[in-house]
């Protein structure tokens, strides 16, 4: 009876496996889009199980699944598709784009893509057709005014001028602050030069939990760029071309010749003098219209995206010159550019990208003071009476060799007879000063498909830039170049030649590994990064030139000097990150990185930067699901540290020794710091997105609070030429950020709005062995205007506050802060704080049928500026000419006024008299365009359009622009302080792009 038993389960086992196995069936078909194009990589599972495959570069699947079993085709981009076996053995699917407003945005994170519903981070992403049609020259002005978290301000107004950009405020006080960007993979702290039109999109990532897997490089953010790549079965030609003209946004007013005799006659009788000299006369130089001009900007750029399903090619040549609105001021940049996407075989694809950048540009010396600084104080406080060239003056009386008495030749720069050797602006601006830049950015990377959803990808990139700066006063036209640094025995002429080499080299790996179960999914990827970088400096200068010489040529030099420099720093790091999805509702993400640093001692070498992140995508539970008006409902919340090891030299942990060539003396150079480490930054993000009818309306925000610890400080040592370098102090940084983007209408008039806005408190909570650090001496007074003390804003102003002008002396008095009953320099106090309360920009893009309108406005509120502009224009000391602003000043006994008498000692100092509100509301950019559609031209498009860019501000402060960067200062913390900063301009253009 067992025995019969255990025949018939047998027997009955069998005949169900085989009755299973007749069920199961071999699946094949292709996958494509609406055009019918072949869709390769589509995953395609077995619904309610792990089971599944992807589509091969011609679109194709095979895959064995029970008959009565369902498939899911799923694409990024892509609406999901889910078709029923019902026994079929071949099943072809159409993927259809999904609509604007219910497409995902995918952004990057960082070594790969998410979705933006499913990231559990703090990103905002900034697409191309933001800024194409504006008159740009770098990727931070394409970021200005469309991110939220992001304050991005022109340091100057000169072309090729740098941006400082800043994520979530300043962090550190020695090493950079500014973030890092990854080009396609390729990572570098200079974006310098990077042609914008290449660009598709921008994803900024903000909080650490974004941002660690970059670990000693995230701390201040990062900016992944992703450009433009080859076209399947395509071939795209796009041409475009703009030109601009550009004028200052405005003057300052100076005195007239009438009213500064007045003053000088005040100060010094004797100046009066000069000025009244006979060789003078009739001579009224607006020394502003001689330096100022109209720019010119010039842009061409010609673009091919083509390929085969298997090889897509892009390229592209670009061309920009713009001449700025001061001599000799321009900049001129050849790009170029190559990506090639190939698959090899169905397990093996490649990409290559090559970018090489060439640019030139002739610079002058601004934000900056007079003397031999700044070119625009200079046209700011010189005498109207003294014209541009020897030969000018009026009076001229010869010897008897025939030359002129005041020691003029042909073609020489009048000096100021005030003080030897002190140049004319338009003398000053002939100096030769340019830099010539070479700048190669590639990469090769490979995509190896080792198992189903395992993908390892190693890749190397290059990052080369080679500069190369020439600096020449001739010996005969130029005032500071005849007659040397107010000394009459120098040597004639100077000028150096400066060649810098930069390479970045970085190998890293990673392996990629995606599994997806019924109702969740993991994504892990793991890698290891090699990074170094060398830099090598050949300088040399020399002074004592022959006179006829123009152009420099240290051979020519009477007194050589030359420098030569190398330095090497390497990293190696390990890096993870783990993203599990459940039910598509709830989110985790755990992310490391350690890095380990050559400037580091061994004890120290190594840094851990963990981070964990979760979201909770509430409009996916069944309770809202089905609520039509609710698209997106979200909360997001995260922790994460990050490194920064930015502005630590290469050998700052160790001791240094010297050996003088001539005498061969060996002494200590440098005291290195064995116990140096990374500063750490500890970042919490807190995050809400919410999408209504349709993602119609996308709002989104984010609450941080970010700590950074054990900051690099520095300090002097007598006898020791270079700092000491040692870890003591915290900044906090916490703020609140908000975005909201609606599409207002749709149909034939379209309407989309985009607003953000930022607030960012900054404070300096410990600074450790110091406890008061001044920064950035002002010349003209001797103080120094910025002192970081425990309690206040980083980059905080310092000085005396004024009570009033005593109306009976018209001497300028102060408060007595600390209530002794002497003003002394101990009541000097915080009196300004240049970071701003908050940013914000606003975007309207409106198109009616072939027309279409782009109007951005940015503004900040709060953030002082220290007007030292202002401060050496009203200073009433010396010869200087001033700003209209002294005519007020007190005169006679019992008048009431704020400005002081002329030659008031007690005025010499740095005082809130100079800081002022930079808050302003700037009308950014507007653009209008017309679309045509040329097909018997051969054209598939052609767009017409206009651009006014920085057309108004609305602004009290009463420089030249209210947009004010760091002042002399790579980490920022100078910002904020105007002194002679090269004009904003305002520019329109005239464009045009064609799609052929």
């Amino acid at each position: 009876m067992k025995l019969t038993k255990l025949f018939i389960f047998c027997l009955s086992s069998l005949l169900f496996s085989i009755c299973v196995q007749a069920q199961e069936v071999n699946v094949k078909g292709k996958v494509n889009d609406e055009n019918g194009m072949a869709i390769p990589g589509v995953t395609i599972l077995i619904k309610g199980t792990s089971k599944g495959t992807t589509s091969d570069l011609d679109g194709n699947y095979q895959i064995k699944a029970a008959s009565s079993g369902t498939l899911v085709f799923s694409y990024l981009g892509y609406t999901s598709v889910t078709e029923p076996i019902n026994g079929r053995t071949s099943i072809n699917v159409k993927l259809q784009t999904e609509s604007q407003s219910l497409q995902e945005v995918v952004i990057n994170v960082g070594y790969g893509t998410q979705k933006m519903k499913n990231s559990t981070n703090a990103v905002s992403k900034v697409k191309s057709d933001a800024f194409e049609d504006r008159p740009i020259v770098s990727v931070a002005q394409a970021i200005q005014g469309n991110a939220a978290g992001v304050n991005v301000v022109q340091t100057s107004g000169k072309p090729g001028a740098s941006f400082d950009v800043r994520i979530r405020g300043l962090s550190s006080i020695n090493s950079e602050n500014s973030p890092l960007y990854v080009v396609d993979g390729i990572q570098t702290k200079d974006i310098s030069g990077l042609n914008t039109e290449d660009i598709v999109d921008l994803s900024i990532l903000k909080d650490a939990t974004a941002t660690a897997i970059y670990g000693v490089n995230g701390s201040t953010g990062v900016v992944i760029i992703t450009t433009k790549k080859g076209k399947s079965n395509k071939n795209d030609f796009q041409f475009s071309s703009y030109l601009g003209l550009s004028k200052s946004v405005s003057n300052v007013d100076v005195l007239n010749l009438t009213d500064y005799k007045s003053l000088i006659t005040e100060i010094n009788p004797s100046y009066l003098t000069t000025a009244n000299d006979a060789k003078y006369t009739g001579i009224n130089t607006n020394w502003q219209d001689e330096i100022l001009k109209t720019g010119i900007d010039q842009n061409y750029n010609l673009s091919y995206a083509g390929g085969t399903e298997k090889v897509k090619f892009y390229g592209a040549l670009g061309y920009q010159m713009v001449d700025g609105v001061i001599n000799p001021s321009k900049y001129n940049r050849f790009s170029g550019k190559i990506n090639v996407n190939a698959s090899l075989t169905p397990w093996l694809k490649t990409d290559v990208n090559m970018n090489i950048i060439q640019s030139d540009g002739s610079y002058i010396s601004d934000n900056n003071s007079v003397g031999q600084g700044g070119a625009v104080m200079s046209a700011l406080v010189t005498p109207a009476f003294l014209p541009t060239w020897g030969s000018q003056l009026n009076v001229r009386e010869t010897n008897a060799d025939g030359s002129y008495k005041d020691g003029y030749k042909d073609g020489q720069y009048a000096e100021n007879p005030y003080q030897s050797g002190w140049e004319n602006p338009v003398s000053l601006l002939s100096r030769l000063n340019t830099t010539a830049v070479n700048r190669y950015l590639s990469s090769v990377s490979f995509d190896v498909n080792i198992l189903h959803n395992l993908v390892w990808k190693p890749m190397l990139s290059l990052d080369w830039t080679k500069s190369d700066n020439v600096q020449f006063v001739d010996p005969y036209t130029n005032v500071w170049g005849r007659n040397g640094d107010n000394n009459p025995t120098s040597d004639k002429g100077r000028g150096s030649n400066t060649v810098e080499n930069n390479k970045n080299w970085n190998f890293e790996n990673t392996l990629n590994y995606v599994l997806k179960f019924d109702n969740s999914d993991l994504n892990l990827l793991g890698g290891m990064s090699m990074q170094k970088n060398n830099y090598t400096k050949e300088a040399n200068s020399g002074t004592g030139f022959p006179v006829e010489q123009t152009s420099y040529d240290i051979n020519a030099a009477k007194n050589q000097s030359f420098e030569n420099r190398e330095n090497e720093v390497r990293s190696l790091s390990y890096f993870g990150r783990a993203i599990y999805t459940i039910k598509n509702k709830y989110i985790l993400n755990g992310v490391f990185r350690e890095s380990g640093a050559s400037q580091l001692s061994k004890d120290n070498k190594w840094g851990f930067f963990p981070a964990v992140s979760g979201a909770w995508i509430i409009s996916n539970e069944d309770f809202l699901k089905n609520t039509p008006s609710i698209s997106e409902l979200k909360l997001r919340g995260g922790w994460g540290k990050t490194g920064n090891l930015s502005g630590l030299p290469a050998y700052s942990s160790f001791d240094l020794n010297y050996t003088n060539p001539l005498t061969n003396v060996t002494t200590l150079d440098q005291i290195g710091n064995p116990d140096l480490k990374w500063e750490t930054t500890t970042d919490i993000n807190l995050g809400l997105d919410l999408g209504l009818f349709k993602n119609r309306i996308k709002f989104t925000a984010d609450i941080y609070k970010k700590n950074t610890k054990d900051l690099l400080q520095i300090i002097y040592f007598p006898g020791f030429s270079k700092p000491y370098y040692y870890n003591a102090g915290e900044i906090e940084n916490k703020g609140l950020e908000l975005s909201l983007n609606t599409i207002n209408l749709t149909g034939d008039f379209k309407w989309n709005t985009n607003f953000n806005i930022s607030f960012n408190d900054n404070q300096v909570v410990k600074l450790g062995l110091l406890k008061k650090l001044p920064f950035q001496n002002l010349t003209s007074v001797g103080e120094s205007v910025i002192l970081l003390t425990e309690g206040s804003a980083l980059g905080s102003f310092y000085g005396y506050k004024v009570d009033k002008v005593d109306p009976t002396t018209g001497t300028l008095l102060y408060k007595d802060i600390n209530g002794d009953g002497n003003i002394t320099p101990d009541d000097r106090t915080n009196i300004g704080n240049p970071n701003p309360n908050f940013t914000f920009g606003l975007s309207n893009d409106f198109s009616y049928k072939a027309f279409s309108l782009d109007v951005l406005i940015t503004g900040s509120e709060g953030g002082d500026i220290f007007n030292a502009s202002r401060m050496d224009l009203t200073l009433m000391n010396n010869y200087n000419n001033q700003s209209t602003e002294v005519l007020n000043r007190w005169t006679t006994p019992g008048q009431i006024t704020d400005v002081p008498k002329a030659n008031d000692a007690s005025a010499l100092h740095v005082s809130d008299r100079f800081v002022e509100d930079g808050s302003y509301v700037r009308l950014k950019a507007v653009t209008l365009g017309y679309q045509f559609k040329l097909e018997k031209w051969r054209l598939n498009s052609l767009k017409l359009y206009v651009t006014g860019q920085n057309l108004y501000t609305i602004t009290n402060y009463k420089g030249f622009d209210p947009e004010v960067g760091a002042f002399n200062n790579a980490t920022g913390i100078g910002q904020g302080i105007d002194l002679g900063t090269y004009p904003q301009v305002k520019t329109f253009v005239f464009g045009l792009k064609a799609n052929f």
